[in-house]
């Protein structure tokens, strides 16, 4: 008999679970989250066992084997993602990773775990690892052709050669040498040192700053009545910080949160703002590609009916056809203009309870106008300085609810 594949991994429930050869599990995965270990011995009926038994029947005996946890689709997606940067940032990986899901039981459904597929691949084209250092392909126990025991998700690291970001040809006309490294190397040398990130404390104490200022007290959301609580009912306003940096850790870190919001009640969490402090804090462009990526999640993944998705980014600016770039229409964008990047996510059906209540056209109708009466210029240093406290004592108008519309409309 043939020796199992090389390694096989846990994921601890629902904590994931890094091989000794896979970084260190970041630190925005929750408490509960434990690092990757090694399988005891498993029995024939073994999960684990049962795909190791599949990659080497497969000719695949030096693949590792990572069982998930995960039981619903925020979980695996957010096991997914942080399997997919470990093994991007790991020298010594497998060169194949098989990532099984045998306690999802939704996904014994061929035609999601295609829908996840397709998402994944979309998702590559923003990633910083995925589809170039790692590769990846989905394989279902529906499949004619050698199916696995549980819906399996391939990964496999792909080795370069030569200089990446070179074409093929260029590649091999320079000889594998990249022919900028020496100028990139001396402009590198040449720059000022990045700030220290700042301290989890203080982005905290600067986003609540904001929030209170400009989201509760001019009112931007009508429905937010204090730093902490939101919402129709009323709930609590969760401040979770992710240093991601890259693509795939920013996934993981949104992808939990989706978990969290859905295990608790609304009463207790009404709405969260992921703060990302580190991720495309200085590109707008790169952070709108990022939450293209993610409002396409909510359709193709069938999620639009439990939440929706506000993005904020220092230097945000809304597409709608209108002059927002100068003049007085630039004071319209700080409605979403924040001191780091942020990710909120909303349940549904409280949206849809405010918009009968106040229509989302007039909210932003009410928005520009108060916000134009404070001034970009003015609204953008209070953002370069972090301090909005020449809006205290300010009076703005009010927003009006859709009883008040229709019955002016039928005077």
């Amino acid at each position: 008999m043939r020796a199992a594949a090389a390694l096989v991994l846990l994921l601890a429930d629902p904590a994931i679970a890094v091989s000794p050869a896979l970084s260190p599990a970041p630190r925005v995965f929750l408490a509960r989250q434990r690092p990757l270990r090694a399988a005891p011995r498993c029995s024939s009926s073994d999960p684990a066992t049962e795909v190791a038994r599949w990659c080497v029947a497969n000719g695949q005996s030096d693949a590792a084997v990572v069982v998930s946890g995960a039981t619903g689709l925020a979980e695996a997606m957010r096991d997914f993602w942080y399997v997919t940067h470990s093994i991007g940032t790991t020298d010594d990986a497998a060169p194949l990773t098989a990532l099984a899901f045998p306690a999802w039981s939704a996904a014994s459904d061929g035609s999601l775990f295609e829908r996840v597929f397709q998402h994944v691949g979309s998702c590559s084209q923003l990633s910083d690892y995925l589809g170039d250092d790692v590769l990846c392909l989905a394989r279902h126990p529906t499949a004619s052709d050698s199916p696995p025991p549980h819906p399996t998700m391939l990964l496999r690291r792909h080795a370069q050669s030569g200089f990446s970001s070179l074409s093929s040809e260029e590649d091999e006309y320079f000889g594998g040498v990249d022919p900028f490294a020496e100028l990139e190397a001396r402009l590198a040398s040449d720059a000022p040192p990045p700030p220290p990130p700042a301290s989890d404390e203080q982005v905290l104490a600067t986003t609540h700053a904001w929030v209170k200022a400009v989201i509760v007290d001019m009112k931007v959301c009508p429905f937010s009545h204090s730093v902490d609580k939101a919402g129709l009912p009323q709930g609590g306003v969760t401040y979770p910080i992710t240093r991601a940096s890259s693509v795939e850790q920013l996934y993981q870190a949104f992808w939990e949160q989706v978990g969290e919001l859905d295990r608790v009640d609304e009463r207790e969490v009404a709405t969260v703002l992921l703060l990302a402090p580190e991720f495309t804090s200085g590109s707008a462009e790169g952070f709108d590609a990022f939450a293209d990526s993610l409002n396409e999640a909510l359709t193709s993944l069938k999620l639009e009916e439990k939440l929706q998705l506000v993005f904020f980014h220092p230097g945000f600016a809304f597409r709608d056809g209108k002059e927002r770039m100068g003049g007085e229409g630039a004071a319209a964008n700080f409605a979403r203009r924040s001191p780091v990047p942020m990710i909120n996510l909303l349940r549904t059906p409280q949206v849809r309870a405010a918009q009968k209540g106040i229509p989302t056209g007039s909210v932003y109708d009410t928005n520009e106008k108060n916000l134009a009466s404070v001034g970009s210029e003015q609204l953008q240093e209070m953002l370069h300085r972090c301090e909005w406290s020449a809006l205290e004592g300010r009076t703005y108008l009010p927003h009006q609810t859709r009883a008040a519309i229709e019955s002016a409309a039928n005077r």
